[in-house]
């Protein structure tokens, strides 16, 4: 073998052991990122629609507002009732899919109280523009 084709063959085998180190302590932490630190805290269901989103509580009430409390865990899961849509509140960096047949799951732990804008982040037709919502966090 040439010389550069051994280091070619170097640079690979090195690249592979990287990357496979990478990924096999990846899974753990996104395991963890996915996970909710308490399976028993409330789930809201979040339908996104064209073009609002609906917010569906543990007690069957409805709402266009997200409302939670401070320093309280609350598991999310979004669904789609057409097509993706991407549920972004800017302020607490949290962005979430949603996809039709499909249930995505998440949590959310917000400490300071306040309002936060709720807004799609995902381009989904016409009036995407309008699809945006409140977070109050009492």
């Amino acid at each position: 073998m040439k010389r550069v084709q051994i280091l070619e063959l170097a640079t690979i085998i090195g690249a592979v052991i990287i990357l496979s180190y990478i990924a096999i302590i990846s899974v753990p932490v996104l395991q963890f990122i996915d996970t909710s630190p308490d399976s028993s805290a409330p789930t809201i269901t979040v339908v996104g629609k064209q073009w609002a989103w609906e917010f569906i509580y543990p007690d069957g009430t409805r709402s266009g507002e997200l409302v939670i409390n401070h320093g309280e865990i609350v598991n999310l899961e979004l669904i789609s009732d057409d097509v993706i849509h991407s549920l972004y509140i800017r302020n607490l960096g949290f962005k979430l899919d949603t996809m039709p047949g499909r249930t995505n799951k998440s949590w959310l732990v917000v400490e300071e109280p306040g309002e936060y804008d709720i807004q799609c982040a995902e381009f989904c037709g016409l009036n995407h523009w309008a699809m945006r919502a409140t977070l109050k966090v009492l």
